[in-house]
C-alpha cells in the first residue's frame, strides 16, 4: 500500500511538470505547436481533459454524467489525437464552438437523427399531345420507385389533358423519357365493310372459298377450317362462321356489276376509321316495336328490340404491315311468339354471338359468312296469248314456287393509314 501511494505521488509530480511544459507550449502559435504527452494513472476523466483543454488554453465544459478513470501514458502525440483517444476510452464526445469545448457523455442518435434527409421534390407540367392524360398518370403512377420517386406523383387535368408531376429533382428526366416514349401518335387504320346477300354461286366467282387459305385464327367459337354452325330454332335463317380470305383490291368495281345483275344485294358498305387497338362498330337491322304491361293496372307501353347484324373490330398493327383483328360477330333475329295466360304474344330475340381474332395483311380481305337466309319466291308461269284468254287461260298457266337459299356475307378490308400527323402530310402532297 506504501509502495502504490509513492508511484501515485511520482506521477502526480510528473503530470505537474508536463503540465508546466504545456502551459509554455501554448504560447507557440497553434500550427506550430509541438506534440503533447501525459502520463495518468487512476485519474478522472474529468482531470485529464482539463489537462488536454489547458494545454490550448481552451475554456472546458464537462455535463453531468462525464464520469469514471483513466490509465493512459501518450508520448509525442498531436492534440487532436489526443483528445480522440481519451474522449473515445471514456465513451464521451465533445464540441468545440470558438475557444469552448463541450464535453458529455456518448448517445446514441435517435432514427431521425441518423435519417437522411427527406429528398426535394419538384414539380412540373407537361402537355399530353397525343395520349390520354388520365391514362398516363395511372402508368406514372404504377412507376413509383422506377421512373418515379418514391414520393411522388402525377395528376391528370383533364380540362387541357395535361399532367401535373411531383418528384426527385434527379428523377425528372427519367420521367420526361417515359412519357416522350408513351405519348406517341397512334397509327390509324381504315375499315371498308360491305355487308351483302348473295348466292353460293356468285360467291365462287368472287374468289371466295370459306376453309381456304392460310388464314390465322384464334379465339372462342373458330373451330377447323373456320367453320362453326349454330343452328337457330327458326326456320327462317341459319347462322354459322365462316371465314376466307381473298384479294379485294377489284371488290367494290365485281359487288357492284353483281347488283346490276341483281345477283348481290349490297345492305351497306360503310367506312371506318379508328385508331390501333380501339374498337369500331357496324350494326345494320331494324328495331322490332312489342307492348309491354306495366304494374297491376293493365296499362301497356310500346318498346323495342333490336334485331340487327352486329360487328366490331378491334384493329392492333404489328411492325411487319400485319394487323391483328378482334372481332365480334352477333346476329338477332325475330324468334317464335310464346303466347301468354291472356292470349296475347310475347316477341322473342334469338341472339347468337361468335368472337375470334385473326392476322390479315395490310390492304388484304376478310370475309365473314355462314349466315343463311331461306325464302319461296311464289311466281306464276303461263303461255304466251293464250294464258290472258278468259276462264280459259288458266288451263295454259301454272304456279310455281322457288326456294331461295342466300348467304348473307361480310367483307372486311383494313388499310393502315398511318398517324393523323402522317395522313394530314399526304393530304396536303
Amino acid at each position: 500500500m506504501l509502495r502504490w501511494n509513492v508511484v501515485k505521488a511520482l506521477l502526480a509530480a510528473l503530470f505537474l511538470l508536463t503540465g508546466g511544459a504545456l502551459f509554455a507550449q501554448s504560447e507557440i502559435p497553434f500550427e506550430d505547436q509541438q506534440p503533447v504527452s501525459l502520463a495518468f494513472q487512476d485519474a478522472p476523466v474529468s482531470v485529464v481533459l482539463q489537462a488536454l483543454a489547458d494545454a490550448r488554453r481552451l475554456n472546458l465544459v464537462v455535463a453531468d454524467g462525464v464520469e469514471g478513470k483513466l490509465s493512459l501514458r501518450l508520448e509525442e502525440v498531436p492534440w487532436e489525437q489526443a483528445l480522440a483517444i481519451v474522449l473515445r476510452a471514456g465513451k464521451l464526445e465533445a464540441e468545440r464552438e470558438g475557444g469552448v469545448i463541450s464535453v458529455f457523455p456518448f448517445r446514441e442518435p435517435t432514427p431521425e437523427e441518423v435519417a437522411p434527409p427527406p429528398p426535394v421534390l419538384v414539380t412540373f407540367s407537361y402537355r399530353v399531345r397525343h395520349a390520354d392524360a388520365v391514362e398516363l398518370a395511372k402508368v406514372l403512377n404504377s412507376q413509383r420507385g422506377v421512373a418515379l420517386s418514391d414520393s411522388g406523383s402525377a395528376v391528370a387535368d383533364g380540362r387541357s389533358n395535361s399532367l401535373l408531376v411531383r418528384t426527385e429533382e434527379g428523377a425528372v428526366d427519367a420521367v420526361k423519357a417515359l412519357l416522350a416514349e408513351v405519348d406517341v401518335p397512334q397509327p390509324q387504320v381504315l375499315l371498308t365493310a360491305h355487308i351483302v346477300t348473295i348466292n353460293s354461286e356468285r360467291l365462287e366467282e368472287l374468289g371466295v372459298r370459306w376453309g381456304w387459305g392460310d388464314v390465322e385464327a384464334a379465339g372462342a367459337g373458330v373451330a377447323s377450317r373456320f367453320s362453326v354452325n349454330l343452328p337457330l330454332s327458326t326456320p327462317a335463317g341459319q347462322f354459322g362462321f365462316q371465314m376466307a380470305r381473298i384479294d379485294g383490291r377489284l371488290l367494290g368495281l365485281e359487288l357492284s356489276a353483281l347488283e346490276a345483275e341483281n345477283s348481290v344485294e349490297i345492305i351497306a358498305s360503310p367506312r371506318l376509321i379508328t385508331l390501333s387497338q380501339q374498337t369500331a362498330s357496324i350494326k345494320q337491322g331494324t328495331e322490332i316495336p312489342y307492348e309491354v304491361s306495366s304494374g297491376s293496372s293493365g296499362a301497356t307501353s310500346i318498346e323495342f328490340k333490336q334485331a340487327v347484324l352486329g360487328l366490331k373490330v378491334t384493329p392492333r398493327i404489328f411492325s411487319d404491315e400485319r394487323l391483328e383483328l378482334d372481332l365480334q360477330i352477333s346476329q338477332n333475329m325475330p324468334g317464335k311468339g310464346l303466347k301468354k295466360g291472356d292470349g296475347s304474344e310475347v316477341l322473342t330475340i334469338d341472339t347468337q354471338e361468335i368472337q375470334t381474332r385473326v392476322f390479315v395483311a395490310n390492304g388484304e380481305t376478310i370475309a365473314l359468312g355462314g349466315i343463311f337466309q331461306h325464302s319461296r319466291v311464289a311466281s306464276k308461269e303461263q303461255v304466251p296469248v293464250l294464258g290472258d284468254i278468259p276462264l280459259l287461260g288458266s288451263l295454259f298457266q301454272r304456279d310455281a314456287n322457288k326456294r331461295v337459299r342466300r348467304e348473307l356475307v361480310i367483307f372486311i378490308t383494313p388499310t393502315i393509314l398511318g398517324t393523323g400527323a402522317e395522313s394530314e402530310k399526304r393530304k396536303e402532297g
